[in-house]
Order: structure tokens, then sequence, then C-alpha cells
């Protein structure tokens, strides 16, 4: 059995903003929402690279005594010139933002990667670190990737922009999936929850 649980990290040090590339740092070294990961157990710890994943993965690993594994083409999408920018209505691009979230696939960040680009990438990063290997993982990684492993594993289309509008991946929370064998497909346990379900 391979089990990885998919876990967002913690709440950013900014007031609320489109961090895509942009490395800022956690709120907190040890978010409260994270807490829940001192009980758990894993094999293996694969991380974004960017600083609020990394910094709870290295904890984790440490922790557990495993090396950890980060992963370049699992960061968050890249919002080019947006990147980094805080949410604002007085902000000259907040009109174009706000067309990019009523339909993503039609509007992409200036100098970013369109949405496409972004799935393949991050689809690539799922098949290279998924590879079959027995028990359970620890992935920290950022909101918009678990949204393009899960539509995978689901079959979504991209283009069902509900799934990318309303799908809320909370801070802290955790999507665990799981497959019997390395033929098997894969199933999902639970989504967007603030808890891992009970083994």
């Amino acid at each position: 059995m391979q089990q990885i649980d998919l876990v967002r990290h913690g709440p950013v040090d900014s007031p609320a903003g489109l961090f895509g590339h942009t490395d800022i740092a956690l709120a907190e070294t040890n978010p409260v929402c994270l807490h829940w990961l001192a009980e758990q157990h894993y094999h293996r710890v694969v991380s974004s690279p960017l600083q609020r994943c990394h910094t709870t993965a290295r904890q984790q690993a440490n922790r557990l005594q495993l090396a950890e594994t980060t992963e370049p083409l699992l960061k968050e999408m890249h919002f080019g010139r947006w990147d980094g920018m805080q949410y604002s209505e007085q902000h000259p691009d907040w009109p174009a933002l706000c067309q990019f979230w009523q339909n993503p696939l039609q509007h992409n960040p200036p100098d970013g990667e369109t949405l496409q680009e972004f799935i393949q990438r991050v689809q690539q990063g799922f098949e290279l670190q998924s590879q079959w290997q027995q028990g359970r993982q620890l992935w920290l990684v950022h909101a918009g990737v678990i949204r393009v492993i899960l539509a995978a594993i689901l079959a979504i289309p991209q283009q069902h922009l509900p799934w990318w509008q309303q799908l809320s991946v909370g801070y802290g929370s955790v999507s665990r999936i799981r497959r019997l064998t390395p033929d098997s497909p894969w199933q999902l346990l639970c989504m967007a929850a603030p808890l891992p379900p009970s083994d």
C-alpha cells in the first residue's frame, strides 16, 4: 500500500495576497493548524522548495529521522507580474485579476504561467515523485498543486471551472490518497480536511 497525505502549508507572514513563486515565510515557525502532524508517522517526506512548505517539511523529516525530498515541479503557480500582490480593489491590476479568477483558462497572468502550463508541470512532478513505494508519505505543498493532483486522479477535466473556483483548500488541511498496488488506481480517502481520517 502506498499512501500520500497532500498537506497545504500554514498561514504566511503577510496580509492576504497572491503568493505563487514568491518565497514568503510562514507567520509562525510551527503553525497551530499543523500540530496534528506530530502524531503521524511517515516513511517519506516530499516538499515544494518554497520556504512556506519547506520549513514544516524539514521539521517533520528531522522528527522522523528521514531525508527530505524537494521537488521544484511542485511549486505553486507562477503568477508573473501579479506574484506577491496583496489583494486590494485599489490595485491597478485588480480588474484583470478578477477576470483571471472568473475564467483562468481564458485569462493568463502577465509574464506568468498559463493554467495549462501549471497543470502540466505539476502532473509531471506528481508522476516523478509518486512512483511506487510502499508506506506512508507526507507532501507539504500548495493549494493549487493539491487541486491539480486531485483533479488528475479523479479525472476531472481542466475545463471544469467550478473545480478551480470553488474547492477551498485551507491552511494545514490534508487530502489523503492511496493505492494498494502499483497497478491500482489512486483512491481519495479525504479532501481538504482539517484533520486526517483515523486509520
